[in-house]
């Protein structure tokens, strides 16, 4: 190892003497690169704002000054660029002009206020690099004896411990100089550039290759991603760099109990600090990989301790952060990591960085984004002037901050007068004071709690203090009463009837039923019922398609005092068979068509009543009200089994804080709960229900002019479904007004599309409600969007809790989270479900006692879904915390789907994941391995018709990748993470396959843009180039707008190919278009939409 003292020539010749150039360290690299990216900014600026009491000698304080910057070159240094490459510059000689602001002549109680923004706009007036000195002190004069000096540096030339050495030296020289002493320092053996030229010289060959080994492990499979804490603000695609502070105080007590623990551990006090606040962000995030950085004096020579220059570096700590194993353990982790990093702490940051090459962006630090350190205990060299003329005025000045922040997150500690004291840096970007605030006392409580029982869990120890506790238990109430005992939903359509027989109640096409009609065909099924044995608890099927009919047999079937089982007719049979057969049927409701699979006693929807007129059950508020199939993760579908009254609480809320408007549209199929919402929140309010038809449904347009022809003022629809209206109203500026006046939807993460907003604000629809809620309770959420609709948030948060219902955020440990933080979403209050049907062990794990209600034997639901409480008390939704998956509305479990793909011959394995959908949101991949390795040829379209004869059509995977085998993680688990992109057009478009025709070029240009898929061919099936009813939708909106061919949506799943479609299109038009017509479609459709090269 070279010495130090012999990497530059101490003599130089005369010529040598006017300017000294040499290159940047590496941790300067760093600096002058970011610079050169946000210039013009005071992002690296340090600066001290010191209170000074007595008499001030400015003779002595500018000779103090021109003899520290004759002492250290750095002082004297700017920086250039020479041949592409920057180098610093230092002077012989630089002058540094003492600024004076006298503010003694203003009123005395505004003096302090002037002179503190006086100085935080100094500390943030920006350096130019190209000009020495990167160093000012400004004097403000606030009375003859009383001054704030603020000294500003630019950290391209210091860092904190030399900002101590400037502090010292210049008290030192001062002291002298006022006294008429002379300096009494010793010339510096050393400068900056020795250090330099010696690490460029010392940091290679072996000694690199050992350094960068030890971090290479240490780093291996470290997240990329920045730590998932919770944000104020989605993170920009490129920083501003404003910035805020926050300070805080730990008592005495748990100073000493820092101290006293980290000694007993044989640990520091900052290892114990840096153990809690990993632990905090690991409570914050949800995350166990927990990466922070922290400067480190990287002054291992004694030459070194006295310079002024930017030494320090960045050490990147580690650690796995086991919140179920206790404090101890978690602190001798971070001490085994911290003294390896100490040991390995010359490699600078920057070649670190360059070596990993990690994943880098504009908008995040590389390898971390939040820094932690804990200045020296009572270090006496932190002290920036004597005793004596150190003002004490109560007022801190450098807590004040400049409003910049390097890193998301900066937490800086030390130890003032027995106390530590804490400052949080933090991005304004992304953060706001209330959550900064809540992260500053959640991190004083856990360490109180961490140190008086480090053997607790440590994800079991407390954030929250008992008033956080009871405030955040309030907020998990609803902001509505809920109404004691309200009407069974049946028995308030039977009231409605006696109110307004004669009012229209059903309205399907052109047939009606009245309230009065509905009220006598239900009753009259009721007693059918009854005579066949249903009653309290008892499941009767629903063999029937969307029509006034389905709805006569749920009242029907409500009336008998049964639980009605939707049979949905375009299911598979093989599903339909194993719901039968699982809710044990008492009878099954048909009308016309006759089930295929085995079913029991069949009771058309027309019978008669019996001759003996059975008397009917009385419904009960805890009896079952209907039984909901959803996907099931062991392979097996789960009956939800609802009773009466959280549907009946559900009703009575809605009709309170929004009844029915006089028309409203069926949409939802009846497998669904929000069905049930549709039907009674109408038929309860005496308004008109009207039923979309099937093809309504799955095509926007015909559903655009279904509610343009009947007037409809509320509709409920998935997100999805309400984004293909949106985009089909915007491909069609000609299509109907509406009388739209409010939009209920559910069943997914809403996204308020640029489509979506302009559809709201041309239709004038005053209302978008946005509610939560999974089959398991119903809804349990609303958040209501009025007003403009383009300062709506693109993703609305889910609201709060309705009348009657408790929602709760609870960690792993079952215990409340605060507000900010991800926690698993829990239902409580009158809206859970009884259970799984036949279900037990499913039943106990989902459906847990509510340890926080105040009724006894209260039950809660543990939904898998993860949400945050805003500062609004409404709720953020954050997505799943297992592998369930929702599709359009839908929910599927993926071990459902891999069970059934098992199944298939020639299949060895499969997973299923999820993935983005081009219409929006997500949609189903499954990735195959066949039997016999890759000598099979996959037969997408037979694995297609093997899971349409087992699952609904919302479950059959979008695309099918086939795989040789599947990546494992370490342990021998699947890696879902690392499984390939899927490539859903490899293969497609061989050059015999190509479309010929202008119909056909044009029809491939529009698939191409739907699927997101660059080439299609003749042959390529649309379904299984991962096409569904949604993007069908948009396909056939564009055809509508580039040919002005009216497109039939069945059309497409007749003909899924282009080839065929081309066809049919023709057909369809040569029965109806004049002979000028016909030729402008075969001749002259092609044109700039069609696909390139064809």
């Amino acid at each position: 190892m070279s010495p130090l003292d012999t990497a530059v020539p101490q003599e130089l010749d005369a010529a040598e003497q006017d300017v000294f150039v040499f290159p940047l360290s590496f941790a300067q690299e760093r600096l002058w690169f970011l610079e050169q990216l946000q210039p013009g900014q005071a992002i690296y600026n340090m600066y001290d704002i010191v209170p000074w009491r007595g008499a001030l000698a400015h003779d002595a304080l500018e000779r103090a000054l021109a003899a520290l910057l004759a002492r250290h070159e750095t002082l004297r240094t700017h920086f250039d660029v020479e041949d592409g490459h920057p180098v610093q510059i230092v002077e012989p000689a630089v002058a540094l002009p003492l600024a004076l602001t006298d503010l003694s002549a203003l009123p005395e109680g505004e003096r302090a206020a002037a002179a503190q923004q006086l100085a935080i706009d100094e500390a943030a007036r920006p350096f130019d690099l190209g000009a020495a000195p990167l160093l000012r002190l400004r004097v403000i004069r606030l009375a003859p004896d009383e001054h704030l000096l603020v000294l500003t540096i630019h950290h391209i030339i210091a860092d904190g411990w030399s900002m101590r050495v400037l502090h010292r030296e210049f008290s030192t020289l001062y002291a002298a100089f006022a006294a008429g002493r002379p300096a009494p320092f010793a010339p510096l053996p050393i400068q900056y550039a020795d250090f330099v030229i010696w690490q460029r010289d010392w940091l290679a060959g072996d000694v690199l290759d050992q350094q960068l080994a030890f971090w290479r492990t240490q780093l291996d499979g470290a997240p990329s991603a920045p730590l998932d804490l919770p944000c104020a603000r989605p993170r920009p695609a490129v920083p501003s760099y404003r910035g805020a502070l926050h300070n805080f105080s730990l008592d005495a007590a748990t100073t000493r109990s820092v101290r006293a623990f980290a000694q007993r551990e044989g640990a520091t006090p900052f290892m114990v600090l840096l153990a809690a606040f990993k632990l905090l962000l690991a409570r914050y995030s949800g995350q166990h990989d927990v990466v922070v950085g922290t400067p480190i004096a990287n002054r291992t020579r004694v030459e070194l301790e006295g310079l002024i220059g930017f030494f320090a570096n960045t050490l990147v700590l580690r650690s796995q952060v086991d919140d179920a194993r206790g404090f101890r353990d978690l602190l001798a982790t971070v001490r085994e990591t911290t003294l390896a990093a100490y040991a390995h702490q010359d490699l600078p940051f920057e070649r670190l960085v360059e070596a990993l090459r990690p994943q880098r962006a504009l908008n995040h630090n590389p390898l971390f984004q939040v820094m932690f350190v804990l200045n020296a205990f009572d270090d006496p060299g932190s002290q920036p002037v004597d005793a004596a003329d150190a003002a004490d005025d109560g007022r801190d000045y450098r807590e004040v901050g400049i409003g910049t922040a390097k890193f998301d997150l900066h937490l800086s500690m030390i130890e003032v007068g027995g106390r530590l004291r804490g400052i949080v840096e933090y991005a304004t970007d992304l953060f706001d004071a209330p959550t900064i605030e809540r992260l500053a006392r959640h991190f004083t409580t856990l360490l109180g709690a961490a140190l008086a029982a480090p053997e607790q869990a440590a994800g079991s120890l407390p954030l929250m203090d008992a008033r956080e506790r009871d405030a955040v238990l309030a907020a998990a109430a609803s902001p509505w009463a809920a109404e004691d005992a309200p009407p069974l939903v049946h028995r308030r359509v039977e009231a409605q009837a006696a109110r307004t027989p004669d009012a229209i109640a059903l309205r399907q096409g052109g047939r009606t039923l009245t309230y009065g009609e509905l009220e006598s065909r239900a009753e009259r099924l009721a007693q059918a019922l009854a005579a066949r044995g249903a009653g309290p608890d008892v499941p009767v099927g629903i063999y029937i398609g969307r029509s006034i009919e389905q709805l006569v047999a749920v009242l029907a079937v409500l009336k008998a005092g049964a639980c009605y089982v939707p049979l949905d007719p375009v299911y598979p049979e093989q599903r339909l068979a194993a719901i039968c057969a699982d809710a044990r049927l008492a009878a099954v409701i048909t009308a016309g068509a006759t089930p295929s699979f085995a079913a029991p006693a069949l009771v058309p929807v027309d019978a008669d009543a019996p001759p003996s007129r059975p008397a009917l059950a009385a419904a009960q508020r805890d009896g079952l009200a209907y039984l909901l199939y959803t996907s099931g993760s062991t392979g097996r579908p789960k009956g939800v089994a609802m009773p009466h009254g959280p549907l009946a609480n559900l009703i009575a809320w809605q009709h309170d804080t929004a009844p029915a408007p006089a028309r409203v549209l069926q949409f939802t199929s009846l497998n669904f709960d929000v069905s049930a919402q549709e039907i009674f929140s109408t038929l309860c309010a005496g308004a008109t229900l009207v039923l979309a038809s099937e093809e309504e449904r799955r095509d926007p347009a015909a559903l655009l002019r279904r509610l343009a022809a009947d007037r409809i003022e509320r509709i409920f629809a998935p997100a999805a479904a309400l984004q293909a209206l949106a985009a089909t109203a915007a491909e069609d500026p000609q299509s109907p007004a509406l009388a739209l006046r409010e939009i209920v939807t559910a069943g997914e993460q809403l996204q308020v599309s640029p489509q979506l907003a302009a559809f709201v604000r041309r239709h004038r629809i005053a209302t978008l409600r946005n509610q939560y809620g999974p089959t398991e309770t119903h809804v349990a959420s609303e958040w209501t969007l009025d007003g403009a609709p383009d300062a709506w948030p693109e993703l609305p948060p889910i609201g709060r809790a309705i009348a009657g219902a408790r929602l709760y955020l609870l960690d792993r440990h079952g215990a409340l989270v605060p507000d900010g933080l991800p926690g698993e979403l829990c239902i409580g209050g009158c809206l859970p479900a009884r259970g799984y049907l036949g279900q037990p062990d499913q039943t106990a794990a989902s459906f847990v006692p509510d340890p926080f209600s105040p009724s006894p034997g209260a039950r809660m639901y543990r939904t898998g879904d993860l949400a945050r409480r805003r500062a609004d008390a409404s709720l953020e939704f954050l997505g799943r915390r297992d592998r369930q998956i929702k599709v359009r509305g839908v929910r599927v479990e993926p071990g459902e789907v891999e069970a059934v793909l098992r199944e298939a011959p020639g299949l060895r394995e499969a997973v299923v994941v999820d993935g983005p959908d081009p219409a929006g949101g997500r949609r189903v991949i499954a990735y195959v391995i066949a039997a016999r390795g890759n000598d099979v040829a996959f037969d997408v379209s037979a694995l297609r018709r093997h899971c349409r004869t087992r699952l609904p059509e919302s479950m059959v995977p979008a695309l099918f990748v086939p795989v040789d085998a599947m990546p494992l993680t370490p342990s021998g688990k699947i890696d879902r993470a690392a499984l390939p992109a899927p490539e859903p057009a490899a293969g497609a478009a061989q050059p015999d396959a190509r479309p010929g025709t202008p119909l056909e070029a044009m029809l491939a240009a529009i698939w191409s843009e739907v699927l997101k898929v660059e080439r299609i061919g003749l042959h390529d099936n649309f379904f299984e180039l991962g096409g569904h009813s949604l993007l069908a939708t948009r396909v056939a909106a564009r055809i509508r707008a580039r040919l002005g061919v009216e497109l039939p949506l069945r059309l497409l799943f007749e003909a899924p190919t282009v080839a065929e479609l081309a066809v049919a299109i023709i057909d369809a038009e040569l029965a109806r278009a004049t002979p000028a017509e016909l030729g402008a479609l075969l001749g002259e459709t092609a044109g700039p939409d069609t696909q390139g090269g064809y």
